[in-house]
């Protein structure tokens, strides 16, 4: 019995863990005019880049965004603070947009993963 209890309460924790590291929402990008400008880490836009803006994780975080519609993903570094919007989970780069194939749609629904650093796969 004490075993079950011990696989149940180790099955409720991966399945907690599981849902916390991944959401579900809308995705936006920055338009290409964006480029150039202050973040909040400080650095410039670019909309060339692989970087995305998120409203918790830490900057230098690194993110995978799928794209549901077509199950397209890109992994994209935090670098910016946002979107407020309700709904909303990332707003993207042109470029990282570009790779999820969304640019004509403007908006994609997306899931997004904090990717583990490599140091933490090991444990």
């Amino acid at each position: 019995m004490k075993k079950f209890i011990g696989i149940i309460i180790l099955m409720l924790t991966l399945c907690v863990n599981n849902a916390c590291a991944q959401e579900k929402g809308i995705a936006s990008y920055y338009g290409q005019k964006a480029h150039g400008r202050k973040t909040s880490s400080g650095e410039r836009h670019n909309a060339y880049g692989l970087v995305c803006a998120h409203k918790k994780y830490p900057m230098g975080t690194k993110l995978k965004v799928t794209n549901l519609k077509n199950g397209k993903s890109v992994v994209v570094r935090v670098n910016d603070r946002g979107p407020y919007a309700k709904g909303w989970v990332v707003d993207l780069s042109w470029q990282a947009a570009k790779e999820i194939d969304m640019l004509a749609q403007g908006v994609a629904q997306v899931t997004v993963e904090v990717m583990k650093e490599e140091s933490d796969k090991k444990q």
